[in-house]
């Protein structure tokens, strides 16, 4: 019985999966020209700050069905050297699609949990920037860095979920937990 149960969870959480990351992919590339261009301004200062390159501003570029042909560039001695950004950033919207499916949280901790997950990402995301472009000649020369970059970014969203969100619930962790600390026996 106590398999079915689990069985049972684990469908409903798929089907809840399955239902919310085509919405949150929808919503996030609705607002995701805002957030590149954050991104692109701490990137930018980041940039001028550690590198000392002479950055005049920061472009965003929206296209594509719902802006995933959206770039983010850099203004640069009358240059503007862009990349794609969509595929990069999108896995906010997978990391939000599993905080959302998770059951059994409750909705302050579950906010947190999204927020802290979210704001990992979003280091990720400027950290890719800033390395991209200070690095770009080796990065061409050596494409295997940013594939591994890239398969680490997809990875991250699940991996965030697992410490942040699943960890605590996981039922084999509560056994493994009162083997180690069995309860106190009264004096």
């Amino acid at each position: 019985m106590a398999q079915e149960d689990r069985i049972r969870r684990f469908l409903w959480f798929f089907a809840k999966v399955l239902v919310a990351t085509p919405l949150c992919l929808a919503v996030w590339w609705l607002v995701l020209p805002y957030y590149a261009r954050c991104i692109g301004a701490v990137a930018a200062v980041v940039l001028r700050l550690s590198f000392g390159f002479p950055i005049d501003s920061v472009t965003v570029e929206p296209s594509g069905i719902l802006n995933t042909g959206t770039t983010l560039g850099f203004t640069l001695r009358g240059q503007n050297p862009a990349l794609p950004i969509a595929q990069l950033v999108s896995n906010i919207a997978t990391y939000a699609a599993l905080v959302t499916a998770t059951s059994g949280v409750p909705w302050k901790r579950l906010a947190a949990i999204g927020a802290i997950g979210i704001g990992v990402l979003a280091v990720g995301h400027v950290l890719y920037l800033v390395l991209a472009f200070a690095y770009s000649s080796a990065m061409a020369e050596n494409p295997v860095l940013p594939t591994a970059i890239a398969q680490a970014f997809i990875t991250l969203p699940f991996v965030l979920w697992i410490a942040l969100a699943y960890w605590s619930q996981a039922e084999w962790l509560k056994v493994v937990k009162d083997v180690q600390d069995p309860p106190a026996e009264p004096h």
